[in-house]
């Protein structure tokens, strides 16, 4: 009892004895186990956050804000990685259930995995759940698809993502599409093409888009990845950005802006939405009334030199 009050910081104890504990700890290098902890009922001052890969760029900046906050509060960030595979993401999930105080989810799928239960406080983070931190995805599209319409273009491709799982995916395409709709031109299937959020996918996408009878004059990508695979694809097949083809991404991870040309994108605030998400968990975690469940960031349009009008219209202007 003595040592666990010396621990756990408790008052009462005299200065003596709580050096001679300290001494001791320091002596045999015993740290809190955080297991034995959790078991006991106890907090573990452990979140976990669940991804994955840890490579993503959106990982690494997501990362960044949330551990901030989680310092700021005394807490420990575990971070598991899944490989993008069902069965690993099950076996992460029962450990976390076992030594964490809430995850942070940053997994883009349709639905919250249902593998956590009610009993640990979960936020998800650019995806689906009863509590989430995320961009206006169909906001951001609608001002990159915009922006392409204001330059003189009409014949936008649109590289999107997982669409048949993702909701970002989904969300972009929507606004994509809406904005395309409202400039009173018709959505083109030839147009749409999977990128799979992947530099590989959006070099596969721009080539099958590059290829067609009549070619687009711009790309609008799902996310900057694909859109640096568009951007190997024109390099690949002759074509000058922004002079034959413009492009635009979104996220705006730090390659955006060392590419050449600089890349314009659609920008998420991504190390303020880490910090959002955790601030969140923690309140859960500390049981504070959690008064807005689901926060939405805006996006921002940030323009750079990989758009210009298309051919055609600067030929006449």
């Amino acid at each position: 009892m003595t040592v666990s009050n010396v621990i756990n910081n408790r008052p009462g104890m005299k200065e003596e004895t709580r050096a001679r504990v300290q001494r001791a700890i320091q002596a045999t290098g015993y740290v809190v186990n955080p297991a034995a902890r959790a078991l006991a009922g106890r907090r573990s001052n452990l979140v976990g956050v669940l991804t994955p890969r840890l490579n993503w760029p959106f990982v690494s900046e997501v990362l960044r804000g949330a551990s901030v906050v989680a310092e700021a509060e005394a807490l420990n960030l575990a971070i598991f990685t899944t490989a993008s595979s069902p069965v690993l993401e099950r076996e992460q999930a029962s450990l976390l259930r076992t030594l964490a105080d809430g995850v942070l989810l940053v997994i883009p799928s349709a639905d919250e995995p249902p593998v956590f239960g009610k009993a640990l406080p979960v936020v998800t983070l650019g995806a689906a759940g009863p509590r989430t931190v995320q961009v206006d995805n169909y906001a951001g599209a609608a001002l990159a698809t915009r922006h392409l319409l204001a330059l003189g273009h009409r014949r936008i491709a649109h590289v999107r993502g997982q669409h048949s799982a993702l909701r970002d995916a989904t969300e972009r395409e929507a606004g994509y599409c809406a904005t395309v709709h409202e400039a009173g031109l018709p959505v083109c299937p030839s147009l749409l093409r999977d990128g799979e959020f992947s530099e590989a996918g959006g070099e596969r996408a721009a080539r099958q888009l590059l290829s067609l009878p009549q070619p687009p004059t711009a790309i609008f990508a799902a996310n900057d990845r694909s859109a640096l695979g568009v951007l190997r694809a024109a390099a690949a097949l002759g074509l000058r950005v922004p002079h034959d083809l413009s492009v635009v991404g979104f996220d705006d991870i730090h390659a955006a802006s060392v590419t050449d040309p600089p890349l314009t994108t659609v920008r998420q605030p991504l190390e303020q939405m880490g910090a959002a998400a955790a601030t969140l968990l923690i309140d859960l975690i500390r049981g504070v009334p959690v008064v807005e469940p689901h926060v939405i960031f805006p996006a921002q349009l940030v323009v750079r030199g990989s758009t210009a009008p298309p051919p055609v219209q600067r030929r006449f202007a």
